[in-house]
């Protein structure tokens, strides 16, 4: 009788539980991000910088490696790699050029374009990507823009990322209002191959919090790192979260995606 009473017991505890919200994965504010970024990095958690992109950039290489898998292969890719300003602690060219590494020693063709000068981590991350045969392109657009007008130019640009399998942007976390060259110019180009392009946890053009804001370019794909943006929550296209530097039991009480044990990311939902 007593066993009976507990199977009855637990029984309806489970129903119980079973029929309680899941909680709503975290988004968050452009500062929260920036916050969460120099927290891992800190005493806490003690990740370095080149900790964090060998991690995120691992997330967004499988990502594309499933992503040719279940589509079209993807034997030719472009990284656009940016620089985050503001005071930015943290930049989303890190990810970028650590993804590329990795599909290069897979032997996937792969090019990077950097537009600006590199900080130490970026120069190192650049210099492994050319030891695995990347291609590395510096100052595109200023040798383009001698030769060429500048609607010519963004003309280009667009057919020649058009030659690839897929394009990632890799460009910024940063809100920007008003772009100036290059970005303006690859903004431009994006939107001309918009089907085909990957953006690194924020589509250039788009505003931390609040979205496509400004009525740039929408990617196909987003892959998120660490936890996604607030202002991608409206994104319709596929959304993918990696990343897996935040420990489940947090000090931000943040929700985090429902890994499986292997998985390097997480396709959401719709």
């Amino acid at each position: 009788m007593l066993i009976f009473f507990l199977t009855f017991l637990n029984s309806l505890l489970a129903q119980e539980q079973a029929s309680l919200p899941t909680p709503s994965l975290s988004f968050l504010k452009g500062s929260e991000f920036q916050n969460l970024m120099e927290t891992l990095s800190g005493k806490q958690y003690g990740y370095t910088k080149a900790q964090l992109a060998e991690i995120g950039g691992q997330s967004v290489a499988e990502y594309i490696l499933y992503l040719s898998r279940i589509d079209v292969p993807l034997k030719r890719v472009i990284f656009i790699i940016g620089q985050d300003f503001q005071g930015s602690t943290y930049q989303n060219g890190y990810f970028g050029l650590a993804a590329a590494r990795y599909l290069a020693q897979r032997k996937v063709e792969v090019d990077v374009v950097l537009l600006y000068p590199n900080d130490p981590l970026r120069s190192r991350l650049a210099m492994q990507c050319k030891s695995h045969s990347a291609t590395l392109h510096f100052d595109i657009l200023q040798n383009l823009q001698e030769q060429l007008n500048v609607q010519m130019t963004k003309n280009i640009l667009a057919n020649w990322l058009n030659d690839y399998d897929l394009v990632i942007d890799a460009i910024t976390l940063s809100s920007i209002e008003q772009p100036k060259t290059p970005i303006r110019e690859f903004m431009h180009a994006f939107s001309e191959v918009n089907k085909k392009v990957l953006a690194i946890n924020l589509p250039v053009g788009w505003h931390t919090d609040n979205g496509n804001l400004y009525n740039v370019y929408v990617p196909q794909f987003v892959i998120s790192l660490g936890l996604p943006l607030k202002g991608i929550k409206e994104f319709e296209g596929q959304h993918a979260i990696g990343g897996r530097y935040i420990p489940q039991t947090n000090t931000f009480n943040y929700v985090l995606p429902k890994y499986k044990i292997e998985d390097h990311f997480h396709v959401l939902q719709k």
